[in-house]
């Protein structure tokens, strides 16, 4: 059960649903004041989320519609359908959240495994490895005049 978990993206949707839904359902039951459940829970808490998903997509290789999950759960379920957050902060929190993801999924390439390889007319292919083959130019440029 816990690699069927783990394979098919269950600690991204437990933690998405606990942070889109659960914590401004908390925080709202709990009375907190709009501008600390906006500086804190939806700016602070859910944008350092969005940013490690983006990364976590991007690096263990899951599919990039992850991508959509933590803004179509804050807008669709905590400001559509349970009205925990106010519509307008539904819509811009999640284009946010969205902005912020695809930041760091297309930010950081140093790890891609082209990174090394150079364009050639029929695809990439490797950099030359160093051989010792040399090539021998004239001084003059093998131009006589």
């Amino acid at each position: 059960m816990k690699k069927a978990f783990k394979k098919y993206y269950g600690y991204q949707l437990l933690t998405a649903i606990l942070l889109s839904v659960l914590l401004p359902f908390l925080s709202q039951q709990m009375g907190w004041h709009r501008i600390h459940r906006v500086i804190w829970l939806y700016l602070v808490i859910n944008g350092i989320y969005t940013l490690y998903l983006g990364y976590a997509i991007r690096k263990n290789g899951y599919t990039p519609l992850l991508i959509l999950l933590t803004p179509v759960l804050f807008a669709g379920v905590s400001s559509v359908w349970l009205n925990i957050v106010p519509m307008q902060y539904g819509i811009y929190f999640s284009l946010l959240y969205l902005v912020l993801s695809l930041f760091t999924f297309f930010g950081d390439t140093r790890d891609d495994p082209d990174e090394k390889l150079i364009p050639i007319e029929n695809g990439y292919h490797s950099l030359p490895s160093g051989s010792k083959e040399e090539l021998l130019l004239p001084i003059d440029g093998g131009f006589k005049s």
